[in-house]
């Protein structure tokens, strides 16, 4: 019996069986290929954004310590433009006009005196002056303890509607004489209106900028503001906030409003702050979790079908993927013109887009950086030449107060009427001149110690008409015209010399075919309602004329203001004119402008007129003092310095030792006694500053007096200026040391004059 063929149907349904498993496996295989690929993305989108939020972080914190650092500026110049003594209208009226001009957000300018009352303010509340008492504010607690520029925790605007939270900056305005403070200055800025909270605001829906101060209170917040400002932050502590991570993909839940977002955080240099930008990860995953639904979606139903699909897909994806992947190839090893050519509206053209923006940041800052090196090579080249002319102005007052101190001693030797004495007399006129030179060098270092003294205003510009002359190049025909008949004026030279250097600088780079420029000394009366704004009376006027191009009239209302330049980068800061101001300012004085395109410009310097002679005090200067007795030891490197000043004292009576160098000098201390040392700044090995701290450590009560041609030292510069320490200039006349150690010993106030 033979038996029946198997039937084809179980094998029928063993085939459909693995047909349906392998659509199952592959179905299976392409969801999981579909959900690591989402999660890959997912996670290359996490660090992409997490990048970017520590690039935002670090953007916002520049950008809020350049905003610092612009108002501390402000603040700074604004002791040149206000006058605490002035009317509280004019203040007023000065601190809205710089308001109005400014193009910063600035919410309002203000003068405070030191108990907190408002004297001056750009914007005044509808309650009165009186009502802007701002003692009570944290702010300016802050700053009459600590005396520096404070930037305050927001607060409640009183001057503004809807008391909107505004940031307050405040620096005090210290007397030159007693160091105490005057009054203070401030600024406001709209919280809102900062530049980092419009670039936090302009981050994808959900970002938040939270800003804490180094104890965790909230400064700024952006979502939620009124809740949290002035706050403690939740959790804070001084370790966590040291530990958060800075530009990596860690998701972290929000204390506060517990939302998952990606965190960058940074450091504001300028006030110890620190700013944490969180961008959400629900807006950034979005479409990652999207795709992967998609993709899952497309395995389960249609099997092998989707596998092509998803290829096909997959494909589509990689290829402007490796595109890019070329271009940020290229970009990498230096080819920064390269740029993607996606197009799409996708996520992918959205990262071509962003990929070309980044670039173009990259390109910019690059440029940035390089013209900001170009501006510090700029900056070390005038530096190195300041230090140059620096130097050689020591060496040569050393060598002049030598030529000088012996032509002095030969001439006393010398009986009056013979025929040596007139060429001594030459000697010691050529010396005194030779020193005017050197002083006018020091005054494009800037290293010369200011000193106010009555001096003849028409000599001011016969000593600087040759450097003028220089300056201005030989296409520019150069005029002066001088009054015999004006006054004296009090008045640094070597500052005056640099404000009508500078004048003629601008004249130059106005008139680049070249022109005529005109210079004179006049007499002119103010009148009681000036618009100059300065006391009536009787006035020593500088008018410079050139016939350049003019300025015009949107500028000319601007010529004096901080910050403000027309010059492009590479021909100066433009900032002459506004420290020109100040120092005119300064000497009770002020400056006018007149100009119109096409006609020129003429610039005009008034300062008080004196019913003095300039020659006055020169004449009691060169009378002797009285001869002393006292012990005197002089320091200085160059010994032919030491000895000159050596035997003019011993001439004087006094009993002098001279040490070559700050060693030598500590020797001699250890083992006599000294009433006063002159000292030297600039020595090899230990300074003067140095050397004199340590012999005033071991004696408090010794007398000091310096003596220099060229104050290299900052601090020491300050104190000069501050009248805290004895300073005489090299080179000195026999006089003038006489005069200055008598005044020393005798403990009368002896830098400057009143």
């Amino acid at each position: 019996m033979s038996s029946a063929p198997k039937s084809p149907a179980p094998r029928r349904a063993s085939l459909r069986a693995r047909m349906r498993a392998v659509a199952v496996f592959v179905a299976i295989a392409f969801a999981l290929l579909a959900w690591l690929r989402a999660r890959d993305r997912q996670l290359a989108e996490q660090r992409l954004i997490g990048e970017r939020a520590s690039d935002n972080a670090q953007a916002v914190t520049r950008a809020l310590d350049a905003q610092i650092g612009q108002v501390q500026t402000l603040l700074q110049s604004l002791h040149y433009v206000v006058d605490l003594n002035a009317p509280a209208s004019v203040t007023d009226s000065v601190l809205r006009v710089l308001h109005d001009r400014m193009v910063a957000p600035y919410s309002n300018l203000f003068l405070a005196d030191t108990a907190g009352q408002v004297l001056g303010a750009a914007r005044i509340l509808p309650a009165g002056r009186a009502a802007m008492n701002i003692s009570d504010r944290p702010y300016f607690q802050e700053v009459a303890r600590t005396q520096r520029f404070t930037v305050g925790d927001p607060v409640r605007s009183r001057a503004l509607p809807d008391s909107v939270r505004i940031m307050p900056f405040i620096a005090p305005i210290t007397d030159q004489r007693t160091g105490q403070p005057k009054g203070y200055v401030g600024a406001s800025i709209l919280v809102d209106s900062l530049e980092g909270v419009q670039m936090a605001r302009r981050l994808p829906p959900g970002s938040v900028l939270t800003v804490l101060n180094a104890n965790g209170r909230i400064i700024v917040r952006t979502l939620d503001s009124d809740r949290w400002i002035g706050k403690m932050f939740p959790g804070f502590s001084v370790r966590g906030q040291a530990e958060q991570p800075v530009g990596t993909d860690t998701i972290v839940p929000s204390d506060i409003d517990h939302v998952d977002r990606l965190f960058g955080s940074e450091y504001l240099r300028s006030i110890g702050w620190r700013a944490y930008v969180g961008i959400p990860v629900s807006e950034v995953f979005r479409a990652a979790r999207l795709q992967f639904v998609y993709d899952l979606a497309i395995g389960i139903l249609g099997g092998l079908v989707v596998v092509f699909v998803a290829y096909w897909v997959t494909a589509r994806l990689l290829t402007p993927i490796e595109s890019l992947t070329l271009d940020a190839r290229a970009i990498s090893e230096g080819d920064m013109r390269r740029r993607s050519q996606l197009s799409s509206d996708d996520e992918v053209g959205e990262l071509a887009r962003t990929f070309n923006a980044m670039a173009d940041a990259i390109v910019d800052r690059e440029a940035a950086l390089t013209a900001s090196q170009d501006r510090l090579r700029e900056a070390q080249k005038l530096e190195a030449l300041g230090s140059f002319a620096g130097g050689i102005a020591h060496d040569f007052n050393n060598y002049l107060s030598s030529i000088l101190g012996h032509a002095e001693l030969a001439r006393e030797i010398v009986p009056v009427g013979h025929e040596a004495r007139t060429e001594i007399d030459h000697t010691i006129d050529a010396a005194r001149r030779a020193a005017d030179l050197t002083r006018q060098i020091l005054v494009f270092s800037r290293q010369q110690v200011v000193e106010p003294r009555l001096v003849n205003p028409n000599d001011i510009v016969r000593g600087i008409e040759r450097l003028i002359a220089r300056v201005l190049g030989e296409s520019i025909t150069f005029t002066s015209q001088y009054d015999d008949r004006t006054g004296s004026i009090r008045v640094d030279p070597g500052r005056l010399e640099q404000v009508l250097m500078n004048l003629a600088t601008n004249a130059r780079d106005a008139m680049p075919r070249g022109g005529e420029f005109y210079i004179s000394v006049s007499r002119l009366q103010v009148h009681a309602g000036s618009p100059l704004g300065i006391e009536p009376g009787n006035y020593v006027c500088y008018t410079a004329r050139d016939s350049g191009d003019g300025i015009p009239k949107e500028v000319l209302d601007r010529v004096f203001e901080p910050f403000f330049t027309t010059k492009e980068r590479g021909r100066g800061t433009g900032l002459g004119l506004a420290i020109a101001y100040g120092i005119v300012k300064q000497a009770g004085g002020a400056m006018s402008v007149e100009s119109a395109p096409g006609v020129g410009t003429t610039l005009r310097v008034m300062l008080p007129e004196l019913d003095r002679p300039a020659d006055a005090e020169e004449r009691a200067a060169e009378e002797l003092p009285p001869p002393g007795q006292e012990r005197l030891l002089v320091v200085d490197d160059e010994p032919a310095v030491a000895k000159i000043a050596e035997r003019l004292l011993q001439q004087a009576g006094y009993a002098v030792e001279s040490a070559i160098g700050a060693r030598d000098a500590l020797t001699r201390f250890e083992t006599q006694h000294f009433d006063m040392v002159i000292s030297d700044v600039v020595m090899p090995g230990m300074s003067g500053p140095e050397l004199v701290r340590e012999l005033t450590r071991r004696r408090p009560e010794l007398r000091v007096l310096f003596v220099s041609g060229y104050a290299d030292d900052d601090a020491l510069v300050a104190d000069i200026a501050a009248r805290q320490v004895a300073f005489l200039p090299k080179p000195f006349s026999r006089a003038s040391l006489l005069h200055k150690v008598r005044d020393v010993l005798d403990g009368k106030k002896v830098v400057g004059k009143d």
